[in-house]
């Protein structure tokens, strides 16, 4: 052979002795070619070439040539590991493959190909038993099953094997939420470093707990321009003056809560470092000596949730003064706090929760008429009132989810004032009806009825029969835990045609009837909870639930020092 043919005439000359399967001549022709200019595709050619004259360890010493070439080009791995296989030594080709899945981009047309081969070689090395799922499973399948753990467990998966570390470490989905909050013991650095490299600095959420690395959290905040959301369980011990710094540095985001006590003046200070969030969340606010600035305005705001230390700091909250720098909030949730009668009248809310509250001269405050979930629950023992000057003076059309706790003196007269009349504003004199007003979805009732009462469901006269909002089709959810119900109020209850899904009896006394009576009769029915329900048994009615496809839980606490006793 002449030496002054190009690389591309050599290479064609040693193809066309490669289909004579003249092989050695084919060799040689891409040996000289390689001499002059060394090619991926020379090295490949030369190494199938080897691989027919059954000369193995040349043909493997191209293919890793191959590899050391391009470690992203899959044509290296799928040739050495090939051979390899002919060879018997299937440990080897599998680390081949595996390698392969690690450096060539998941986005490879080829590398569904590799994958594929690298799980038929990992089943035949399997015990005949054992059954790697990442192996059997489709490649979409088993990265959709991925997508639904939580984080912890996905990075548990990771110490299952090698193969499985490299392959969820490449998926930078699965990454996108930071999530902590299953750590137990403090997390390194180091781990928050990798997670954020391998969702390619594209975090859009971050839960942070049991981290002490101030200077990680920053950066994380600059790297991760997508970052939205950032909810802290524990707080580092130096974080106080560094807070606000760390959502400053977050450009994109929207939602934060902050789970541990803070002072008021935090508060404040971070909505107004951050007058464009939409969610923020404090869970244990302590006052200091001077009352809150709501220095706003906070246009953007929709959802707001404070809860301070005790109801003494409430005092100084100036709830008017918040609400009225957030015209567009929708949800308010407040907790340990003082609540005059016109705090939240003029806010068009759609969500309202007080917990553990104290209202001005103990009557209930005006309420917006927008509202679709109200959930009051009483710092202390609250007597209901119907006066004008409260119950009738709110208007709620749209309410669908009511919730109401630690409230003295429920009757059914009071449910109708709050839920189907009001005053006229034009005549103030005048009470009147709501019309095609919205029935309830979901009502939750912890409270102590009037002494004289005509209980739960009878008709027309019961506390939840007289307004006609309440037991009807779109009902879905029922909670009167605690309440005076037996097994005669359950029957009353299936006289109406309700839509009910969910159903709280616990701490009632019903017996196992009625868990039978509400299977055959609520044909939607998912779940029962009746836990500390002395008057139930056995387990033959809540296996005879179960066997109409309903959960039933049924633990009874059986005194104290005693075991518990769960029949469901």
């Amino acid at each position: 052979m002449a030496h002054s043919m190009s690389p591309e005439e050599l290479q064609e000359l040693g193809r066309g002795y490669y289909k004579l399967k003249q092989y050695d001549k084919a060799v040689e022709a891409f040996a000289q070619a390689i001499d002059i200019a060394p090619t991926l595709s020379l090295f490949d050619h030369r190494a199938a070439a080897y691989d027919r004259l059954e000369k193995y360890d040349a043909a493997i010493r191209d293919g890793r040539s191959m590899i050391k070439a391009d470690k992203q080009d899959v044509r290296g791995y799928l040739r050495t590991a090939s051979v390899l296989e002919k060879m018997q030594k299937h440990d080897t080709a599998l680390g081949i493959y595996k390698y392969g899945m690690k450096n060539v981009p998941v986005g490879d047309k080829n590398f569904k190909l590799l994958q594929q081969l690298h799980d038929k070689i990992t089943r035949k090395l399997s015990p005949a038993k054992s059954v790697d799922p990442l192996t059997v499973l489709p490649v979409e399948l088993a990265e959709m099953i991925l997508e639904y753990l939580a984080f912890r467990n996905l990075v548990n998966c990771m110490r299952v094997s090698r193969g499985w570390r490299d392959y969820i470490a490449k998926l930078s989905r699965l990454w996108m939420h930071l999530d902590l909050s299953g750590a137990r013991r403090p997390v390194p650095r180091s781990f928050i470093n990798k997670a954020v490299r391998r969702s390619e600095n594209r975090l859009t959420k971050a839960t942070i707990h049991r981290f002490e690395h101030v200077d990680v959290l920053k950066n994380v905040a600059k790297a991760c321009n997508g970052l939205r959301e950032l909810e802290f369980i524990t707080l580092p011990h130096t974080m106080s003056s560094t807070l606000i710094e760390i959502v400053q540095c977050a450009p994109s985001l929207k939602r934060f809560i902050v789970h541990p006590e803070i002072t008021q003046d935090a508060a404040t200070q971070l909505l107004q470092n951050r007058p464009d969030l939409e969610h923020v969340g404090f869970s244990s606010v302590k006052r200091l000596r001077t009352d809150a600035d709501w220095r706003g305005p906070f246009p953007f705001l929709t959802s707001f949730s404070l809860t301070l230390v005790d109801t003494w700091s409430s005092r100084s909250l100036q709830i008017p003064a918040l609400l009225g720098q957030a015209v567009n909030l929708q949800s308010l949730m407040l907790g340990n706090v003082f609540f005059g009668a016109n705090d939240c009248s003029s806010v068009p809310l759609t969500t309202l929760v007080l917990r553990r509250v104290t209202f001005t001269n103990d009557t209930v405050p005006i309420l917006p008429a927008t509202l679709q979930k109200l959930g009051i629950e009483y710092a202390g023992s609250m007597e209901l009132r119907g006066n004008e000057h409260t119950l009738l003076q709110s208007r709620l059309p749209v309410l669908t989810h009511l919730g109401l706790a630690d409230i003295n003196m429920l009757s059914a007269d009071r449910f109708e004032q709050l839920l189907d009349t009001y005053i006229d504003a034009e005549d103030p004199g005048q009470i009147k009806t709501l019309e095609n007003a919205t029935p309830l979805q979901s009502i939750s009732i912890r409270g102590i009825l009037k002494e004289r009462t005509d209980g739960l469901f009878k008709f027309a006269i019961g506390l939840f029969a007289r307004s006609p909002r309440i037991l009807t089709p779109s009902l879905q959810s029922l909670d009167i835990a605690t309440m005076p119900c037996d097994d005669d109020e359950i029957e009353q209850l299936l006289n109406y045609k309700t839509g009910l899904i969910n159903i709280d009896l616990s701490s009632t006394r019903i017996t196992g009837a009625s868990i039978k009576m509400l299977a055959d009769h609520l044909p939607n029915l998912r779940t029962i909870k009746a836990d500390n329900c002395p008057r139930i048994s056995g387990r033959d009615a809540i296996d005879y639930a179960r066997m109409k496809g309903i959960s039933v839980s049924c633990s009874m606490d059986e005194g104290k020092g005693s075991r518990k006793i769960r029949y469901g």
